[in-house]
C-alpha cells in the first residue's frame, strides 16, 4: 500500500489533503500533533511512534529522527511515496521578541530532514513544503492518479529552496543579524530577505525588477498612493532618506540619480516649506523630477510649494491622514512613509559575487578637525563646514560641495576628476542669490593645489577636506595664499555606486 507521511506546524487545509491521499489509495503516517488534528477530522492515521516503534521524546524533540522513515523515504524504490511537511513557525517567532532559549525551541530539525531527504530523492517521493501546494498535487492524483515527474522535481526545488531561507533566517538570528537581514562570516555571507515587491520595472523599462524587504529590519517604508516603485526610485529613496537622516534638526534633501543636488536644514523660526524650498531652488533644473526626502512630518505648506512641480517621489518621516486628500490629482508622484533606521551593513552585486561593508555612519565633528592654514575658522565658519561636510558626504565621489551655514549653493559629483566637480559646484553656487557665508567640502583628499587654485574669487573662505596627500603643503600654501581657512578631518567618505 502507498504512504504518505504527513507533518505539519501549519494545519492549513491538510485534511483536505489526506482525504484525497485516503481514496486514493494512502496509508497516512503521521506524528502526534497532526495525527490527532486529521482523526478530529475523521481521517484514519498510523501514527510514526507505532510504524517506527519508537516513542517520542516527552519534550517532542525527537519525533521522526528514525531510520526506518529515512530508509523508506530515501529507497528506490521508496516505501513512503509522498513527505508533507511544513516546518516549525521560526520565522514568524522572530517578530514577537522571544527570549533565544524560547526561540531555540522553533528551530525544526526533524522537519528540514525530512524535506531534504524526499527532496534527494525527488524520482520517487514526492515532497510538499507548502500548503499553497495542496491544490495542484491533488489536482494531479485525481487527474493523473499519481504525481508527474515535472511536478516533483519543482517541488523539490521548492523545498530546497524552503529549507535554504528556513536555514538563512536561523542563521541571521543566531549571528545577531537577523534586523539587518545579512549573516557575513570569513567564509561565507547568507541574505536572509523575503516577501517580494514587484518593481514597476529595473534601471530601464526593459529590465525587470523585484525588491526583497529584510523582514526584521528597523527602517520601513510604505508607498501610500499604490504608485508602483522603480528600481532608481528605490535607490534615490535611499540616497536622499539617508542624507535627510543625517541631520538632527528638520532638513529637506532632494535626490537626481542617486546623487543629492539640493539640501537645506531648517533655520530658527522658519516654516518647513520654505526650508524645502531653499533646498529646492539650490538646483531647481536638476530638482525637477527628482526625489525629495523630509525628516520630519509633511505639511500642508509644502504640498502647496510643490504645486505645479514633478516630483518623481516624496517621502516624508510622516504623512497626516488629513493630507491624503491633497494627493488625489497626483497621478505620477509616489509618497512614501518611512521610520526607523537603516541596517548598518549594506550589500551589493557585483562581477559574480557580492560586496558586504558597514554603512558609512560616522561623521567627524569640529573637536575632531586639524586646523593646518595660518587662519583658523571662525565659529560661523565651523558650524557651515560641519553642514558642508555633512552633505559631501552623500554625494558621489569625486564630490566637492560649496555651501552657506545651513543651503547648498553648489554640488559637484560623480565626475572623473575633483577639479570639474569644484568648477560645476562653483558654476551652480554663482547663480545663487547668496549673500551670506560661503564655504567648500571635498569628500576626499586634494591631491594637488589646482581645486584651491579654482576657488579663487568665489567668495568661498573656509574648506573642509579629509587631507593625507602627498602634497598637502602645496595645498595648505595654496590656501593661506587666499587667506583660507581649511580644516583637516582625517577621514573620506567616497560614495561610489
Amino acid at each position: 500500500m502507498k504512504k504518505a507521511l504527513i507533518s505539519v506546524s501549519d494545519k492549513t487545509g491538510v485534511d483536505k489533503l489526506a482525504r484525497v491521499l485516503v481514496d486514493a489509495g494512502y496509508e497516512i503516517l503521521s506524528t502526534s500533533g497532526t495525527a490527532a488534528f486529521l482523526e478530529r477530522s475523521g481521517i484514519g492515521v498510523i501514527e510514526i511512534s507505532d510504524y517506527t516503534g519508537f516513542t517520542e521524546t516527552s519534550d517532542g524533540r525527537v519525533k521522526t529522527l528514525h531510520t526506518k522513515l529515512y530508509t523508506d523515504i530515501l529507497g528506490r524504490p521508496a516505501g513512503i511515496q509522498i513527505v508533507a511537511v511544513n516546518l516549525y513557525p521560526f520565522e514568524q517567532k522572530m517578530h514577537e521578541g522571544l527570549k533565544l532559549d524560547e526561540m531555540i525551541e522553533f528551530i525544526d530539525i526533524g522537519g528540514v530532514t525530512l524535506l531534504r531527504g524526499a527532496a534527494k530523492n525527488f524520482a520517487h517521493v514526492t515532497v510538499v513544503s507548502s500548503p499553497d501546494q495542496y491544490d495542484e498535487l491533488i489536482e494531479e492524483i485525481k487527474t493523473k492518479g499519481e504525481p508527474s515527474t515535472e511536478l516533483r522535481a519543482r517541488f523539490a526545488r521548492a523545498a530546497f529552496e524552503r529549507t535554504a531561507i528556513y536555514d538563512a533566517a536561523v542563521s541571521c538570528y543566531l549571528s545577531g543579524a537577523s534586523s539587518m537581514g545579512i549573516a557575513a562570516t570569513s567564509d561565507a555571507v547568507r541574505l536572509y530577505a523575503t516577501n517580494p515587491m514587484q518593481l514597476k520595472y529595473g534601471e530601464n523599462p526593459h529590465q525587470k525588477g523585484v525588491y526583497y524587504r529584510y523582514p526584521l529590519a528597523d527602517f520601513k517604508f510604505k508607498e501610500l498612493l499604490d504608485h508602483p516603485l522603480s528600481y532608481n526610485n528605490l535607490m534615490d529613496l535611499e540616497a536622499a532618506i539617508f542624507a535627510a537622516q543625517e541631520f538632527e534638526r528638520p532638513a529637506a534633501v532632494i535626490t537626481k540619480h542617486a546623487n543629492p543636488c539640493g539640501v537645506a536644514e531648517q533655520r530658527e523660526g522658519e516654516a518647513y516649506a520654505e526650508t524645502l524650498a531653499r533646498a529646492y531652488n539650490a538646483d531647481s533644473l536638476s530638482a525637477w523630477g527628482g526625489v525629495i526626502a523630509l525628516n520630519r512630518p509633511l505639511t500642508e505648506q509644502i504640498v502647496n510649494f510643490l504645486s505645479g512641480k514633478f516630483v518623481e517621489v516624496l517621502a516624508a518621516a510622516e504623512v497626516p491622514e488629513d493630507l491624503m486628500s491633497l494627493f488625489a490629482k497626483k497621478r505620477k508622484l509616489r509618497l512614501v512613509q518611512y521610520s526607523g533606521k537603516m541596517p548598518d551593513v549594506t550589500i551589493r552585486s557585483t562581477l559574480g559575487g557580492v560586496l558586504v561593508q558597514d554603512r558609512d555612519e560616522s561623521i567627524e565633528l569640529p573637536d575632531q578637525w586639524k586646523v593646518l592654514t595660518k587662519r583658523a575658522p571662525s565659529e560661523k565658519e565651523k558650524a557651515a563646514l560641519l553642514f558642508a561636510w555633512k552633505v559631501v558626504k552623500h554625494a558621489r565621489s569625486n564630490a566637492v560641495v560649496i555651501t552657506g551655514k545651513d543651503t547648498s549653493l553648489g554640488i559637484g559629483g560623480g565626475l572623473p576628476n575633483r577639479v570639474d566637480s569644484t568648477r560645476r559646484a562653483l558654476r551652480l553656487a554663482a547663480e545663487q542669490n547668496h549673500e551670506g557665508i560661503r564655504v567648500c567640502a571635498s569628500d576626499g583628499l586634494f591631491p594637488f593645489a589646482d581645486s584651491i587654485e579654482v576657488l579663487k574669487g568665489s567668495g568661498v573662505t573656509a574648506v573642509i577636506q579629509p587631507g593625507g596627500a602627498m602634497r598637502d603643503d602645496e595645498v595648505i600654501a595654496a590656501a593661506d595664499a587666499e587667506n583660507l581657512a581649511m580644516v583637516f578631518t582625517g577621514v573620506r567618505h567616497f560614495v561610489h555606486w
